[in-house]
This record gives structure tokens, C-alpha cells and sequence, in this order.
């Protein structure tokens, strides 16, 4: 087994976004802290020279701050786009329910608590999000190294925003996608977030103490409701949220 630094990662992870070619991390050793992991992180956004439009987010084992990841502005669709096939590895989706936010939360000496983030919220919004890897058998790699490349994000494609969002539940919300007209999910959301709203402050806090603050017109993903299914070159995806919203995405085979 071989301990690669982040640089090197981070190197593999470049090579496989500019030149369509998987990174094969064969026998590389896990990212021992999670200080690797985002210094992975911010060595691709820097050498990408992209600027953040939103953040993935999932809470860690052992109430530890909530693990983020980049989505760049230039991976932020709005519904009914086409994404080309061969611009993905493979095809991943997920249905989730996302907040934009009104305001900079830039760091500061009091953590923002839940009752900040449902004041600088904009707007809800129905998303997929599109999810890939770029290295082999990404989806089987250990969670370090799935977590360094920006948690397997190949964008996100958003719908119309609503209000409403204070009583908003990831738990109870029912949720229905297909690809191709067959439902690949129909019911409540298998989301195991209770509270949205305080995994956002939480997503918050660890940004602005990475310096990479929250900004005005940030979005922010609260995880999936319908679980992570692959579908295929040329399939037609819909979601649909009842009372939220619907978000379509095809991917083309051209």
C-alpha cells in the first residue's frame, strides 16, 4: 500500500478532469485526517481557477462537524438542460431538496446557529444532483478519497425556488424520480437528515473557519432523498417534490 500526499492526489484528480482519464488509486492508502481531505479539496479548486457557486454537506459519524464539498458555478444547471453523456464517467443521480442563501456568513467569533440560517435564506429549491467519480471503481473507494474529490459532484441541476421552507422536512417529504418514465423512486424521502437547517450552520461554520466562506447567492445541498441510483447514455430523468417543485435532466448521447 502507498501513502500518497494530497498534492499527488490532487494531481491524479486534475489529470482525470482535464484529460477524461479515470485515476486508477489502486493500492493508495486512505487520507488519514480530514485536513488531507480538504487540502485535496482546495489544491483542485485553485489549479481549476473556479469560483464556488454551492456546497455539498453530510454530517460524520461521532457529532463531528459536518463534512462540505465544492460544486463549482460553471456545474450549475437549471432544469431541462442537456448534459452529454461522454462528458461523464458514469451517471449518477439524486434527488434533494437545496436552500440559496441571501446574505455573505463570512467567519466571525460566534458560530451561526440554526435561527441564522433560516434568516438568510432565499429561496428552496428542488435539485438533482448529478454524481460521478473520477477514478476506478470510484463508488467502491474508501470514503477519503470519494470525499477529496469533492464527494463524487459533477454538478447540480436546480428548479424554481419556493418559500415555505420553515416548515420544511427531509423525512417526511414525499418524492417521485424516474429516468425514462420508469419510477426509480415513488414515496417519502429516505433522507436521514431531521434537521436541515441546523446541518446547514453546521456546513456554515466549517466553511468559514476553511476560509471559504458562504456568500450571497450560495446554494446549499442537504443530502438525498431518493437514495443514489446510475442510469444510462440517453436517459431522461425527472423529480418531483410535491408542493416544492420538479426538476428535469436528459443526457444525450451525441
Amino acid at each position: 500500500m502507498s501513502q500518497l500526499s494530497p498534492e499527488d492526489i490532487a494531481n491524479q484528480l486534475l489529470n482525470a478532469r482535464r484529460n477524461r482519464r479515470a485515476w486508477d488509486p489502486a493500492d493508495t492508502l486512505p487520507l488519514a485526517r480530514m485536513d488531507d481531505v480538504y487540502a485535496v479539496q482546495d489544491l483542485v479548486t485553485d489549479q481549476l481557477d473556479l469560483d464556488i457557486g454551492a456546497w455539498k454537506t453530510s454530517p460524520l459519524e461521532d457529532d463531528a462537524a459536518p463534512f462540505v464539498a465544492p460544486i463549482y458555478a460553471t456545474d450549475i444547471y437549471t432544469s431541462g438542460v442537456e448534459i452529454l453523456a461522454s462528458d461523464l464517467f458514469v451517471i449518477g443521480i439524486e434527488g434533494e431538496i437545496a436552500f440559496r442563501l441571501n446574505k455573505d456568513l463570512p467567519a466571525r467569533s460566534q458560530p451561526y446557529t440554526r435561527d441564522d440560517i433560516l434568516d438568510a435564506i432565499e429561496e428552496m429549491l428542488p435539485l438533482i444532483e448529478v454524481v460521478e467519480t473520477r477514478m476506478n471503481n470510484g463508488m467502491g473507494q474508501d470514503a477519503s478519497l470519494k470525499m477529496a474529490d469533492n464527494q463524487s459532484n459533477a454538478g447540480i441541476v436546480i428548479g424554481t425556488g419556493v418559500q415555505g421552507w420553515e416548515t420544511a422536512d427531509a423525512t417526511t417529504q414525499d418524492v417521485h424520480l424516474t429516468a425514462n418514465g420508469k419510477p426509480l423512486h415513488s414515496g417519502k424521502s429516505k433522507s436521514p437528515i431531521t434537521d436541515m437547517f441546523d446541518l446547514m450552520a453546521g456546513t456554515v461554520n466549517v466553511c468559514a473557519a476553511r476560509n471559504r466562506q458562504i456568500r450571497a447567492g450560495d446554494i446549499i445541498t442537504t443530502g438525498s432523498c431518493t437514495g443514489l441510483d446510475f442510469v444510462e447514455p440517453g436517459s431522461e430523468v425527472v423529480l418531483e417534490f410535491p408542493g416544492i417543485g420538479r426538476v428535469e435532466v436528459s443526457f444525450p448521447i451525441k
